[in-house]
């Protein structure tokens, strides 16, 4: 018989998942609000039922039962649910990959086959897990859901984790071929919403009031306040300074120093921009220079 070599077709990679943070279902029978926050990893929520109005740094969603939300890294999201039984499924993860940058700032509405791969995804944890005895005490807006239920495996079991992983690989290379990205939502608060964050973003090494804000968007100062309570969870002042601290994270980690980030994002010396940046996010700049330059 005849010994035969053969070259392989290269397999690109195009998608890596090399951590999950969270992995959880959860349900509210009344509306409810999530205040906000932002993190150096992403995030995507999937609405199971009811509807939610989401939003991602400049970008508002009315989402309803079959969308699904990508929140990239150090991108402020919050969300407040729209109708009553609202449920819904939300995963974290570290990404990486050519196709990574596709899905920044994305909103899709999912087809059937691809709501096929969510539920197959939900059945096999739901599979998986059955049994466990690892509950996590949900704040009451929460409807039983078992949070660690499905994110505690990932720890203790290699196969689980990895199967989690390979559907949510599934998915998301499904939506790379076929999915159409959705629109932001065109109501009047949030193009107003849109506009006051592209003018700081535009002037993020200025200093201004809440009164210049509304002044160049032409909307009260009240008006103003109002959206951004809706629209961010928090005030005005809070929103810019936030901006500022995403934007001096991402210039930390490319290699600027304390004292060029503190000069080009507005702050009055580099020991209050030190002080700002520890406060808003538990680690001094110099930490997370460190934090790059070893991964």
């Amino acid at each position: 018989m005849e010994y035969r070599t053969y070259a392989p077709s290269e397999i690109k990679e195009q998608l890596r998942i090399s951590g999950m943070y969270s992995f959880f279902t959860a349900y509210h029978k009344k509306q409810y609000t999530f205040s906000g926050e932002y993190h150096n990893f992403w995030e995507v929520m999937y609405v199971i039922s009811g509807s939610i109005c989401a939003a991602g740094n400049d970008r508002v969603y009315d989402l309803s039962e079959g969308d699904i939300i990508f929140h990239e890294p150090l991108e402020m999201h919050k969300y407040y649910t729209t109708a009553p039984n609202t449920k819904f499924l939300v995963f974290s993860f570290d990404l990486e990959g050519p196709l990574a940058d596709f899905f920044r700032q994305k909103v899709f509405s999912l087809t059937k086959q691809q709501k096929g791969i969510i539920s197959d995804l939900l059945t096999y944890v739901n599979t998986r897990t059955e049994g466990s005895s690892s509950v996590y005490s949900l704040p009451e807006h929460y409807v039983e859901e078992n949070r660690r239920r499905y994110f505690d495996p990932i720890e203790t079991d290699p196969l689980y984790g990895h199967g989690l992983v390979l559907y949510i690989y599934l998915l998301f290379l499904d939506l790379a071929n076929e999915a159409k990205p959705a629109l932001p939502s065109k109501s009047y608060d949030s193009i107003l919403f849109s506009n006051a964050v592209n003018f700081m973003t535009d002037n993020i090494s200025e200093s201004f009031s809440v009164s210049d804000v509304a002044k160049h968007i032409n909307v009260s100062v009240s008006g103003l306040k109002r959206i951004f309570e809706k629209c961010a969870g928090m005030g005005v002042h809070k929103y810019f300074l936030t901006l500022k601290i995403n934007m001096a994270t991402e210039m930390l980690e490319g290699g600027a120093s304390v004292n060029d980030v503190a000069a080009q994002l507005g702050f009055s010396s580099p020991s209050y921009f030190t002080r700002a940046y520890t406060r808003e996010t538990k680690i001094p700049p110099s930490q997370a220079k460190q934090k790059k330059q070893g991964a």
